[in-house]
């Protein structure tokens, strides 16, 4: 039976000392964890992603703004958003430019935030949730290992989750104004943080109508208004930024990265088409971008809106001719991977071990392929850690299936649970064919809260079982 909740529920989710136990493992365990990559010469600096961040960061101390060079022009950086790259200024300007391990060192501070976001959140479904759900996003590989790279995420995904964690609790307080708008603010600095958020208001207005129509006692008309505070905020959040781009470049974007992530995805797909690969259309399509780029006037080729547009626009344009079994196929491929694959996979090539995955083994067929790979295990220390960080990686997935199939059939958890999957659906449409723990990072509130209420199913049925049989 579902425990009702209200919000004049007179004990606490966490007792003072959990809180405190909680907050110093997360902290702990993110530290020891960079501890380890610091004294075994791992990356801190993942070579890509970080280092477009690291070079903003050293813009901003030595020029005092986000500038940088792009398309042969240095200028305003119109490609990443502000908040992260300001951000590690800061660290770094105090810390020292080459010591990165200091914000490594802040974001395990940060993360351990996100555990009490991801606790409250499940909390606020079910109270017997909050507890399990804390402490598996105190040691959830993702979020531990993140922490350790100069990349956004783990700052953008404690935003994130308090965000989520305020609109739920909107369905329980008298409080609700107040809520959604904490949610708001959360939500807007995730934004300014990574622009994965960037249509996130057309997901959030409907479903958290729903969500406070079924579960907060309000009208229809009060729940749209109430889920419209968010979205409104996140809009007013990048409008300065989008005015900016607009009076500079004549478009009004928000940022200049949408292009080549859907190049990127296009990509994914046309290596999934046999008669795609056969007609080589990925060096057509970026071909193409390039015939078109170079027939704009020379202002327009330094103008990185145009750029954005233009691949963007060529993108759509070849996804399009791929067929849409392997759209669908693409996606539930990369959704599979990110409900499945370990995080340990990451660690790997942070380390330089140059691991040799089943992915990469040679054979005919794939029986044998893991065949060879299973005997090459016991000599190899890290396989043999990710082989076992798989198995648990499944067992997660199965008390998720559990917790969402036992969330649904309840009737006082299914709106929650149905927000959460409605939650998951836009983050994996949006990635596509990606799947890794990367892309999979802004699914991890759903996935530690649907896996904490199949733990605790899991462990009310032991309950039942035991008095049954000392009955």
């Amino acid at each position: 039976m579902t425990t009702q909740m209200t919000s004049t529920e007179p004990t606490p989710l966490f007792t003072r000392n959990q809180v405190i136990v909680l907050f110093l493992a997360a902290v702990a365990l993110r530290l020891a964890y960079l501890g380890i990559v610091v004294a075994l010469d791992g990356n801190i600096n993942n070579g890509s992603d970080s280092g477009k961040f690291l070079q903003l960061a050293a813009n901003i101390n030595k020029f005092g703004s986000l500038v940088n060079w792009d398309l042969g022009v240095f200028g305003r950086d119109t490609g990443r958003m502000p908040l992260y790259p300001y951000l590690i200024a800061g660290i770094l300007d105090i810390a020292g430019e080459q010591r990165l391990w200091a914000v490594a060192f802040i974001q395990a501070f940060v993360d351990a935030s996100t555990v009490f976001a991801i606790g409250l959140l499940a909390g606020a479904i079910d109270r017997r949730w909050a507890l399990p759900a804390a402490i598996l996003a105190c040691i959830w590989a993702s979020l531990v290992i993140l922490t350790s790279f100069v990349l956004a995420d783990t700052v953008f995904m404690a935003f994130f989750c308090w965000g989520l964690c305020a609109c739920v609790w909107a369905t329980r307080s008298e409080r609700k104004l107040l809520l959604v708008v904490a949610a708001g603010l959360a939500f807007s600095l995730a934004l300014l943080t990574r622009p994965t958020l960037m249509f996130f208001p057309y997901f959030l207005v409907p479903a958290l109508t729903v969500l406070l129509w079924a579960r907060g006692n309000q009208s229809w008309r009060r729940a749209v208004l109430l889920a419209l505070v968010p979205a409104v905020m996140m809009f007013a959040a990048v409008a300065p930024r989008a005015s900016e781009n607009y009076h500079q470049y004549g478009t009004l974007v928000v940022t200049t990265q949408s292009g080549n992530h859907a190049l990127d995805v296009v990509d994914q797909f046309i290596r999934l088409c046999d008669r795609c690969v056969n007609e080589d259309m990925e060096t057509k399509m970026h071909a193409e971008v390039k015939a078109r780029l170079k027939a704009q006037s020379r202002v327009d080729q330094q103008n990185p809106t145009i750029l954005d547009g233009i691949r963007r626009g060529v993108a759509i344009e070849y996804l399009k001719q791929i067929p849409l079994g392997t759209l669908f196929k693409g996606t539930i491929l990369g959704s599979v991977r990110s409900a499945f694959q370990s995080s340990i996979y990451v660690t790997g090539h942070q380390f330089r071990l140059d691991p040799k995955f089943l992915s990469t083994v040679p054979g005919d067929s794939f029986t044998g392929r893991l065949w060879t790979f299973v005997k090459t295990l016991p000599s190899d220390g890290f396989l043999l850690l990710w082989a076992i960080a798989q198995l648990f990686a499944i067992t997660a997935v199965a008390l998720q299936i559990s917790g969402a199939l036992r969330g649904v059939h309840e009737r006082e958890t299914r709106p929650y649970i149905l927000f959460l999957l409605g939650i998951a659906a836009y983050f994996l449409a949006l990635n596509g064919p990606f799947g890794n723990p990367r892309y999979a990072i802004p699914l991890t509130p759903v996935f530690v809260v649907l896996a904490a209420a199949g733990i605790s199913g899991l462990l009310a049925r032991c309950a039942l079982k035991r008095s049954s049989v000392t009955e």
